[in-house]
């Protein structure tokens, strides 16, 4: 007789294996309910860092550019030898400031920005947290020309960040003409939500460093303009204050009698876009700024890296590059029938070592600024202004003017340089709000300082993942004399 023996589990075998199972799905439950809590987690970071970040770009636009005034006038230029000149520069316009014909002569406001009281019937929201504020300044066309003068509102409102826009004067798509602020908040912008801060501080500029001449150069005025030669870029001559040819000096003359700007223009008939060269052809002229360099003879980055002080740009640091332009020695001069729009000149920075804008990753990490000669006998000259800042760090450069000229007499003129700077712009912060400034002293604010912060995921009285951004923003032509 075979005696089969039965397999199965005790009692207390399935007891245990059950204990086990049961730990098991409690330690696969707090995993996976912590691996949602994190991704619900760093969700709500991302999206409070990417609207921080999207509001900060934009309110930098409006605040960059609050009190700018000055802009070119269309319409017929005047004829010089027969030839027309470029647009002229037109006048100042004082409507960007907030108060200035106020008969009471300390309530004269020539600043372009104004941060309601909570009492005014314009700001209701106004509270330690959340500021009210209106910003001005001129709209201007793609070609420069004047369009209109306009008003920004920003400020939250449960908590959303929301703009408006209204036309003090002139035409623009900014809201119904001759609307109220109040009206203007029918149309207003949501920009984020969850916004728990938004405050603006006034800032005062350090000691600025030079960075550009070096400080080797005793007098801080001297400096030599290179002409870059080599395939696509053509030779131009430079002369200093006192007429020398490939010296230093306190000014550089380009073009001129002595030697005109390469020109993109040919009088040979060609196909229909205009009379333009062949672009296999077409030249730029390109200069490198440097320390003083006399009668340079090895390539321009040899110059570059040697003398051209071989910039380092720090990320999210404020830069201001800055040069004078004097007006031509004549009137007939052909550096006045500069075409905007086809003419072309620029000041930016090139590697030594690729020739190129710096990059990271095929990123340029800083455009060229665009600017323009005198375009009239007695108007145009003065300080040219370019505040910025680099989103990585830039290695290796020098400072560069590129030109080039597609209309039929330009090139032949001369443009002047002088009093070139580049400066490192440290802020302090000043005492107070912005909204603390006193009237008289609103137009000396040449930087804000933006505070914010906005939450996701937030419950009850908790505000959840937030992000704070703090960046100084420069306003440099808030107030009259700017």
């Amino acid at each position: 007789m075979i005696c089969r023996q039965k397999a199965g589990f005790t009692l207390i075998e399935l007891l245990v294996y059950m204990g086990l199972l049961a730990s098991i799905v409690i330690i696969a439950g707090h995993a996976f309910s912590d691996s949602t809590r994190f991704r619900v987690r760093t969700q709500n970071i991302l999206r409070a860092n990417q609207e921080s970040e999207n509001v900060a770009v934009l309110l930098k636009s409006d605040i960059s550019q609050i009190g700018s005034k000055n802009s070119k006038e269309a319409g017929d230029a005047q004829t010089v030898n027969g030839e027309k000149r470029g647009d002229k520069f037109g006048t100042l316009r004082s409507d960007v400031y907030m108060d200035p014909a106020n008969a009471d002569p300390d309530k004269k406001d020539f600043s372009s920005f104004e941060v309601c009281s909570k009492d005014d019937a314009d700001c209701p929201t106004h509270s330690i947290d959340f500021d009210s504020v209106f910003f001005r300044y001129v709209r201007f066309d793609n070609d420069g020309h004047y369009k209109a003068v306009e008003e920004a509102h920003w400020y939250v409102e449960g908590g959303v960040l929301k703009r408006t826009c209204r036309t003090i004067v002139g035409t623009s798509d900014c809201g119904n003409a001759g609307e109220s602020r109040e009206d203007a908040k029918a149309h207003a912008v949501e920009i984020a939500s969850g916004v728990t801060t938004f405050k603006l501080y006034p800032v005062k500029p350090g000691n600025r460093k030079r960075l550009f001449p070096s400080s080797n150069d005793t007098t801080y005025s001297l400096f030599s303009l290179i002409p870059r030669k080599e395939a696509g870029y053509e030779n131009v001559s430079v002369a200093n204050d006192m007429g020398e040819i490939g010296a230093s000096g306190a000014e550089q003359k380009i073009g001129g009698p002595n030697g005109p700007f390469f020109s993109n223009w040919t009088n040979e008939p060609g196909p229909a876009n205009d009379h333009l060269l062949p672009e296999v052809n077409r030249k730029i002229n390109q200069l490198i700024a440097t320390n003083p360099v006399n009668n340079p003879v090895a390539s321009w980055s040899s110059y570059c890296q040697t003398q051209g002080g071989n910039l380092r740009l720090v990320r999210n640091v404020e830069y201001e590059l800055s040069f004078s332009m004097t007006l031509p020695p004549s009137a007939a001069d052909r550096s006045l029938l500069f075409i905007p729009g086809r003419d072309h000149m620029s000041v930016g920075f090139r590697s030594f070592e690729t020739g190129e804008q710096p990059k990271k990753n095929g990123r340029v990490l800083i455009d060229d600024f665009m600017f323009f000669p005198p375009l009239d006998a007695k108007n145009g000259d003065g300080n040219r202004v370019m505040r910025f800042t680099v989103p990585d760090t830039v290695e290796n450069a020098c400072i560069a003017f590129t030109f080039a000229f597609y209309s039929p007499l330009a090139s032949q003129g001369a443009i002047t340089i002088k009093d070139l700077r580049l400066y490192r712009l440290p802020y302090l912060m000043a005492d107070g709000s912005l909204g603390e400034v006193p009237i008289k002293e609103k137009q000396n604010v040449k930087a804000m300082k933006l505070l914010l912060e906005v939450a996701r995921g937030g419950k009850n009285d908790e505000k959840g993942e937030t992000n704070v951004i703090e960046i100084v923003i420069p306003t440099p032509s808030n107030g009259p004399s700017d």
